[in-house]
């Protein structure tokens, strides 16, 4: 009986369905704080800014999660770590539904959702153990879940008009109860499980492929000091750290650059669908190109593209919303998962490492949210945050380049050097 489906483990493709249901659960909660903010501010009668603190919040317990996420599933499993953070989020979304209270909606959201980013890393952690011939793509697929949501959520709120937002959250906790947590516990399988048999050559040989769900002991990664030092991994850091702050201005920000460059209503919705419908044939495109052409070169060319997008923006021409929408939405959701590919493939690096990428990318979003706020208050406009997005921009661009071409000279020299030897 064949136990793979495209050189990859059935379990593997069941594993990845499992975890995409649960993404899209999760644009619900997305969807209501960028689509309801005016609706959650006049409803519990705080500013904006409070809502934006909130948002912060979650960002920054998130990221602080994150390494411990990695260092418990290096330990106790993925499956016992994915099962609490979903109900962490499922217990945070069901208190900012019963309250009515800006403190409650503060606690739930801010602080019990954020704790829900121990499993952050996890999902990355499992695609790695379980793929092997189509890790990127897999990768991309999985981080389509949330556009997609997004996609289908938006014109379901915008056509019913009403509900509200905590119809939004309603649902999310509802469908986290009753469909995430079910999905978690039969679709992610155990180590004892996970024996597949896989063709290699003209054989076929039995793999034991573990899936974090007990500790390993048969691979031996390297430290985070020694990842630390290695150059790769600064480089990665520092993309994501820039990914994170690009996100930050076209989350917190966006809609406010085209309200102050008089774009009418009807172009900034029809940018934001494109945004969202780009981000899905991003992630798929990219994902694919990750798994046949060289990473770094990859990342430079989203980097890249980024580049041109912001570039666009900062001009504010006539066709600048949809021009950005197409450029940023084909990169939104392809830096994380190549610079992570990158990094476990030169690094070997376990959950540790995996985690505090991720607090360097919650950083970055954290600081481009800020960042935009204080612009505008001190410059009225949003032209030096956009203006700062293409230079960091630039130079991990210039980054990944240089790297690349370092590393082919290397290679090279080191060919040369065989030769002689052998000579």
């Amino acid at each position: 009986m064949d136990t793979t489906w495209f050189k990859e483990p059935k379990y593997a493709w069941v594993g990845l369905g499992s975890l995409w249901i649960i993404g899209f659960i999760g644009a619900l909660t997305r969807f209501s704080m960028a689509y309801f903010q005016v609706n959650i501010s006049e409803d519990l009668g705080i500013s904006r800014g409070y809502i934006s603190m909130a948002w912060s919040t979650n960002l920054l317990i998130t990221a602080l999660c994150a390494p411990l996420g990695g260092w418990f599933v290096d330990r106790y499993g993925a499956k016992k770590v994915l099962l609490i953070s979903v109900v962490m989020g499922t217990l945070g979304t069901g208190i900012v539904v019963i309250g009515e209270h800006p403190a409650v909606f503060f606690i739930g959201y801010a602080v019990v959702s954020g704790l829900a980013g121990i499993g952050t890393t996890t999902t990355y952690l499992l695609m790695f153990e379980w793929f092997s011939h189509h890790r990127a793509k897999a990768i991309a697929l999985h981080t389509s879940a949330n556009s997609v949501g997004l996609v289908i959520t938006t014109p379901i709120f915008v056509s019913m008009s009403w509900l509200t937002w905590k119809d939004a959250f309603l649902a999310s906790f509802v469908l986290s109860l009753l469909i995430a947590l079910p999905v978690i516990w039969l679709g992610i399988k155990s180590h004892h499980q996970n024996k597949a048999v896989t063709a290699q050559g003209e054989g076929l040989i039995e793999v034991d492929n573990h899936d974090h769900d007990k500790p390993h002991t048969d691979t031996v990664a390297p430290s985070l000091k020694r990842a630390g030092h290695l150059p790769i991994f600064f480089l990665v850091g520092i993309a994501l750290f820039t990914c994170g702050i690009n996100m930050g201005t076209v989350e917190m920000n966006l809609v406010a650059i085209h309200q102050l460059a008089n774009v009418s209503p009807s172009m900034i919705a029809l940018s934001m669908s494109i945004l969202g419908i780009l981000e899905i044939v991003g992630s798929v495109t990219f994902g694919f190109l990750l798994d046949r052409f060289n990473k770094l070169v990859m990342m430079a060319m989203l980097f890249g593209i980024r580049i041109l997008g912001f570039a666009v923006l900062f001009m504010h021409v006539g066709w600048s919303p949809i021009l950005f929408a197409i450029a940023f939405g084909m990169t939104y959701l392809s830096v994380i998962p190549g610079g992570i590919l990158i990094v476990n493939e030169h690094t070997k690096g376990k959950g540790k490492q995996t985690g505090f990428l991720f607090v360097f990318h919650q950083a970055g979003s954290i600081m481009g949210a800020l960042i935009g706020g204080l612009s505008f208050d001190y410059f009225k406009n949003y032209q030096v945050l956009i203006g700062f997005d293409v230079v960091i921009c630039i130079l991990v661009t210039v980054g990944f380049v240089s790297l690349y071409i370092s590393r082919r000279r290397s290679h090279r020299l080191h060919g040369v050097h065989n030769m002689k030897v052998s000579a």
